[in-house]
């Protein structure tokens, strides 16, 4: 099985499948090998943040825990090949949620592990005094509610992505401006400080979603739970012609329309606004947490540029971070659990944290303080304001079909002005119901 074992670390996913399957039928999983090993198996897609960061928790697994064959199947296309194991019911014990996977199918089936029971007691490895809730940001654990009400908690957050407003530090040090934490600070901001030659914010056109998600979603989570999951899943119609909604799209209106509120930006790419924006022709724009490393790679970034990330100011009391997470599951009928948990107490050292934020140039979902010698200055600031308790956390799961495009239309039209706020509610409650139907 070790000579398996290396071979699989090597080879193509599809190899792996049946060299997996091969140890399944020769009493795999908890039942011994003949050296005295159990397999630990894992899938873990790799078309996203690559494979240095699982093979370092991987190895540090191996060394101490040698009662284990771990068998991590890696590559870009494992979540394909090993389809047809999970519709068998020999699914790996350890998957990571990223890639295309049948995860509906898996979770009305109920074949993700529930950790809300494990989660009260659980430790961090090497780190017995920490609990794993207490290191993980919670809030962006993924969850599922069946039919009878019974919820699950089914992915582990590792990582995380969020839109947010940001800005050049060194340009709001130089002007002696303050950033606004909310809609009264924004709007007084917007009065006092922009001009023709640096607007308050700039934003694609094209691909008007970043000021949706940058800068009116949060201020519509602001309102509540269960009213945010209406909007973002499309729930029913008469959510976009609510009161609160309105309320929210109000005042995006007021601030759009003041003067050198936008710079003339709506026949513009998410590139050419971010240029824009690095040579100071706003203050603000809406983007995504890769925004730094997308202008690096341009060496677009004029020197003494400080690229910071702020939420939304669109908020009336409390900011709101909506963020995805990328997350980690073990499977239900898992053959060797105790590995598997085992091995997410691993995920959540600090060391390990640290490694997964640095390798992908992300977030990390843990209350952790990156190495500045290891990441940018960026990405430590961006972590700095995720760790922040001041800010309202809020798990992004939405999808709420062609409404994103109406909504998307609608607030270039308020900021055009062709269309008045009730007639882009109107649109998306309209939109609503045809998908509703």
């Amino acid at each position: 099985m070790r000579n398996i074992k290396k071979l699989l670390i090597g080879t193509l996913a599809l190899c792996m499948t049946a060299s997996m399957t091969a140890c399944n039928d020769n009493g795999g999983g908890k039942k011994p090998n003949k050296d005295g090993t159990t397999d630990f198996t894992l899938q873990i897609y790799t078309g996203g943040y690559g494979a240095d960061m699982w093979k370092y928790v991987v190895e540090m697994f191996e060394k101490d825990h040698p009662e284990y064959n771990v068998i991590p199947m890696y590559g870009n296309t494992v979540n394909v090949t090993m389809q047809d194991e999970w519709r068998d019911g020999n699914p790996p014990d350890f998957v990571y949620l990223d890639g295309t996977l049948e995860k509906e199918t898996w979770l009305e089936e109920g074949m993700l592990y529930d950790f809300t029971e494990w989660l009260e007691t659980a430790t961090v490895a090497g780190e017995e005094d920490v609990k794993i809730k207490d290191r993980a940001m919670i809030d962006y654990a993924h969850k599922y509610t069946y039919d009878d009400g019974r919820t699950i908690t089914f992915g582990m957050p590792l990582l995380l992505s969020s839109y947010g407003m940001w800005y050049d530090d060194a340009l709001f040090t130089q002007k002696k401006w303050s950033v606004p934490s909310n809609y009264n600070e924004l709007s007084a901001w917007v009065d006092s400080n922009a001009t023709a030659d640096t607007a308050a914010l700039i934003y694609p056109g094209v691909y008007s979603g970043y000021l949706v998600q940058g800068m009116i979603l949060p201020a519509l989570a602001e309102v509540g739970d269960e009213f945010f999951d209406r909007v973002e899943n499309a729930r029913d119609a008469d959510v976009y012609t609510s009161a609160e909604f309105k309320a929210v799209m109000n005042r995006f209106e007021k601030i759009v329309k003041k003067s050198n509120a936008v710079a003339s930006c709506l026949s513009l790419d998410h590139t050419k606004s971010q240029m824009q924006w690095l040579n100071h022709k706003a203050a603000f724009i809406p983007n995504g947490l890769w925004l730094r490393k997308e202008m690096a790679d341009l060496n677009a970034i004029p020197d003494g540029f400080e690229m910071r990330y702020a939420p939304s100011a669109l908020n009336v009391e409390r900011q709101v971070i909506i963020a995805s997470s990328q997350t980690c599951a073990i499977a239900e009928d898992a053959k060797n659990k105790e590995a598997a948990l085992e091995f997410m107490r691993y995920l959540y050292r600090s060391d390990v944290a640290k490694k997964f934020a640095e390798s992908s140039d992300s977030p990390s979902a843990t209350n952790v303080e990156l190495d500045e010698s290891k990441v940018s200055d960026v990405l430590r600031y961006a972590q700095s304001v995720m760790n922040n308790p001041a800010y309202k956390r809020v798990l992004h799961v939405g999808s709420w079909g062609g409404v994103d495009a109406v909504f998307n239309q609608g607030v270039n039209s308020i900021v055009a002005g062709t269309k008045t706020v009730d007639e882009v509610c109107n649109e998306l409650a309209a939109q609503a119901r045809k998908q509703l139907a």
